[in-house]
């Protein structure tokens, strides 16, 4: 390989992981504003998300509780996962995210669990892009013990509006029981290399889903 062929490939990597610093997520692990335990009402925005209701969401922070069984082990990552239920009924939350690319492609991560202090329970998540559903998967949790949260870690691949700066990704809870939802944590993107310096790194574009604990 000459060296100005060389040179054209390393800028094309380069260029296609440049973008990587700017595609953010907001408080994707939900550890923001750290303010405890907190029930967010249809419509309102807190540490970055909207809750699009009808009924209201919770941040969980994963501290111990004598009503809860080993809640201080229940969190993915950190001290907080979000609950889609809350104490009403399923909801969802959405963030807009700007600074994309138009046209690339985007790797969405997340982990995904219920909440598993109650009998077992078919908890049912749906992830939508702009409006339009990308990924729904279904879950039971059950039980008494926040050790045992049984996180599946998941990704979907979107792609950047072409119209536009603004691009909304939403997380919806399908099914819920009583003051039980699914459970959200550790939200992230991330660019999709051109497939060409995607080979020439040897990174592929599978979709996987890994179970935790």
């Amino acid at each position: 390989m000459s060296l100005s062929v060389r040179a054209l490939v390393s800028l094309s990597i380069v260029g296609a992981f440049a973008s990587v610093a700017s595609a953010q997520i907001t408080n994707g692990g939900f550890e923001q504003p750290n303010t405890g335990f907190q029930s967010v009402a249809s419509g309102q925005t807190f540490g970055g998300w909207t809750n699009l209701g009808p009924g209201n969401i919770e941040f969980v922070q994963a501290v111990a509780n004598p009503n809860l069984p080993n809640l201080q082990f229940s969190a993915f990552e950190g001290q907080y996962w979000i609950d889609l239920v809350g104490t009403q009924q399923p909801s969802a939350i959405s963030q807009t995210l700007t600074n994309l690319e138009s046209g690339s492609f985007y790797r969405i991560s997340w982990a995904q669990a219920g909440n598993v202090w109650g009998g077992n329970f078919a908890f049912t998540m749906q992830v939508l892009w702009n409006g339009t559903v990308v990924a729904e998967n279904t879950q039971i949790h059950g039980g008494n013990n926040g050790q045992f949260m049984n996180w599946v870690e998941r990704s979907v691949i979107v792609q950047a509006n072409l119209e536009n700066d603004l691009n909304v990704l939403t997380f919806r809870a399908i099914t819920g029981g009583s003051a039980r939802g699914p459970a959200l944590d550790a939200v992230s993107i991330t660019l999709v290399p051109a497939p060409g310096a995607a080979a020439m790194l040897g990174l592929g574009t599978l979709l996987v889903a890994r179970r935790r604990r």
